[in-house]
């Protein structure tokens, strides 16, 4: 009977948590859908302390938000240019983006191995601290104060 019991409850909370969770990622859903079509009509309303925000940064919204105008129309006009390709484009397209992301991948292989070699010519903080004690010793020994 106890048994019973105690797998009628388990059971229970396991629905209970998976509702839980389902509700909780369905939000998370629906959120990032605002974020990512989200309309300048949000920003309508707007505080008195963004309408005392320094002339700069208003210009900045301003900027950003033609940015993300930009944006959006772009990445309307890709789904639809998309929509329309055939496969052969497809591939070629894929090929394309392998080329570049090869061209990043080897030219971040150049930038580490001039980064390393930058590094290997400059000294060490040892180095410099044993060049400044030098350089305090010998003055030292002339008397230059």
């Amino acid at each position: 009977m106890m048994a019973a019991l105690a797998c009628g409850t388990v059971a229970a909370l396991a629905q209970g948590t998976a509702q839980g969770d389902q509700d909780k990622l369905q939000d998370q859903v629906r959120d990032q859908d605002r974020l990512q079509d989200c309309s300048p009509d949000l920003e309508r309303d707007r505080t008195r302390l963004h309408q005392s925000l320094p002339t700069e940064v208003q210009q900045a919204v301003q900027d950003m938000k033609k940015a993300r105008e930009q944006y959006q129309q772009q990445k309307q006009e890709k789904a639809k240019t998309l929509a329309g390709v055939t496969d052969q484009e497809r591939d070629q397209l894929r090929d394309q983006l392998r080329d570049s992301i090869q061209d990043q991948v080897r030219d971040r292989e150049q930038l580490r191995d001039r980064l390393q070699e930058l590094r290997e010519c400059l000294p060490s903080h040892q180095e410099l601290m044993e060049q400044a004690r030098e350089q305090a010793q010998d003055r030292e020994r002339r008397g230059d104060d």
